[in-house]
C-alpha cells in the first residue's frame, strides 16, 4: 500500500507532481474543497501553495498527517505552532527567491522613477504631450533603505550598491553589521532613522506579530517627502489605507507593490486608481527558473520525509522525532493490512 499525498491546487511545474506520483498515491483538490475533502482523513503529506489556510482545522481532519510542504519560503499561512501540536512537521523552500525577487523589485523601482506605464496608461499621444512635465528621477546617487536584510533584502542591497550606484541602509535587528557590509549595505540600528534618510524604502521583513501594518501612518510620515516606497514581502506589512494617503497627499512620490493585504485586490480597490503607483500580481518569484526549483525542492523534500528522514528545511525539526514515529507506526499498520489481505 502507497503512502498517500495531497497535492493542494497544483505545483509550480509538472515534473514535480510526476516526481510524487513515482512514489506516492496522489489526490488533487482545489483550495476552496481542501477543509471537506474526505482525502484529508488518509493523507500522509500536503504539498501547499500560499495563500491556501493550513490551520488547526485541517490538522484536525488529518490524523495520519506526516509533513506539510509549503511552495515557497514564506510559510505564514500555515499555523506551524498547530501542526507541531498535531506532531507533524512544516518545510519550506529557503534561498530560491532572492534574486529573482530582487530583480522583481528593481524592475518596479525603474517603473515608478521613471514612469514607465505611461503610453500604457495615457496611450502614446497624452504620454508624448506629458514627456517633458512628468517627474523621473535617476537612482545614482540616492539612498535606498532596505526593511529586512536576509536573503531578498540582501540581493537588493548589492544590485542597487553594486549596479546602481546606490548609497544603501539596512534596518534589520537579526543580522549583523558584518553581515549587511557584506551585501554593500550600512547597517542602521533605528527604523525612523533610515526612514528619514531614504530617497527610497524597499520591504522585505518576514511577516509576523512585529511586522503586520508595520508601515502605517506614522511610518510613511516619516519617510522623506519625495520618497518611494516597494513592497514585495507580504501585503499585511503595509496599511493599505496608509499608504493611499500617503500617495493621495504628495507627500510619497510613488510606491510599487507586488503583494497585498487581499490577493487579488478587489476591482473596488483605492489602489487601481492611481497614478505613481504600480502593481504587479504577486509574481516576483514566478520565473521560469524558479517555479521548476520551488516545485522540485518541496517535492523532493516531501520524498525524503516520507520515507523516513527529516526534510532538511524543516521549520520545527523538534517534531521529527514524534512525526518519524507516527510514520513507523503508519507503515507498520500498512504492512500488517497487507499481509491480512494477502493471506485471506
Amino acid at each position: 500500500m502507497r503512502l498517500n499525498v495531497l497535492i493542494v491546487g497544483a505545483m509550480y511545474h509538472p515534473e514535480a507532481e510526476e516526481l510524487l506520483e513515482r512514489h506516492f498515491a496522489v489526490t488533487r483538490v482545489e483550495p476552496e474543497e481542501l477543509a471537506a475533502s474526505p482525502a484529508l482523513r488518509t493523507a500522509h503529506g500536503l504539498a501547499v501553495r500560499y495563500p491556501t489556510q493550513i490551520t488547526a482545522e485541517i490538522f484536525d481532519a488529518a490524523p495520519e498527517l506526516v509533513a506539510v510542504l509549503s511552495s515557497g519560503r514564506g510559510v505564514d499561512n500555515i499555523d506551524i505552532a498547530a501542526a507541531s501540536k498535531a506532531g507533524v512537521v512544516v518545510a519550506n523552500n529557503p534561498g530560491l527567491g532572492g534574486r529573482p525577487v530582487s530583480e522583481h523589485a528593481l524592475g518596479l523601482l525603474l517603473s515608478v522613477t521613471r514612469d514607465l506605464g505611461a503610453v500604457a496608461r495615457d496611450g502614446m499621444p497624452g504620454a508624448w504631450e506629458k514627456r517633458l512635465s512628468t517627474r523621473r528621477v535617476e537612482l545614482g546617487g540616492k539612498t535606498l533603505g532596505i526593511v529586512g536584510c536576509g536573503n531578498v533584502g540582501g540581493w537588493m542591497a548589492r544590485r542597487a550598491s553594486a549596479g546602481f550606484l546606490m548609497n544603501v541602509l539596512a534596518y534589520d535587528p537579526y543580522v549583523s553589521a558584518e553581515t549587511i557590509a557584506g551585501h554593500g549595505a550600512t547597517k542602521v540600528d533605528d527604523l525612523h532613522e533610515m526612514l528619514a534618510a531614504s530617497d527610497v524604502v524597499s520591504c522585505h521583513p518576514e511577516l509576523n506579530d512585529e511586522t503586520e501594518n508595520m508601515f502605517d501612518d506614522d511610518m510613511f510620515a516619516r519617510m522623506k517627502r519625495g520618497a518611494y516606497f516597494l513592497n514585495t514581502s507580504r501585503g499585511a506589512v503595509v496599511d493599505t489605507a496608509a499608504l493611499v494617503r500617503a500617495l493621495r497627499s504628495g507627500h510619497l512620490a510613488g510606491a510599487a507593490l507586488d503583494v497585498y493585504d487581499q490577493e487579488p485586490p478587489p476591482s473596488d480597490s483605492p489602489l487601481l486608481g492611481i497614478d505613481r503607483l504600480v502593481l504587479s500580481a504577486h509574481v516576483a518569484d514566478f520565473t521560469v527558473e524558479t517555479k521548476h526549483a520551488l516545485a522540485m525542492s518541496g517535492a523532493g523534500q516531501l520524498v525524503t520525509a516520507l520515507s523516513g528522514e527529516a526534510p532538511p528545511h524543516a521549520l520545527n525539526p523538534e517534531i521529527w522525532g514524534p512525526a518519524s514515529a507516527r510514520l513507523t507506526g503508519i507503515l507498520a499498520s500498512t504492512s500488517a493490512h497487507a499481509h491480512r489481505e494477502d493471506s485471506r
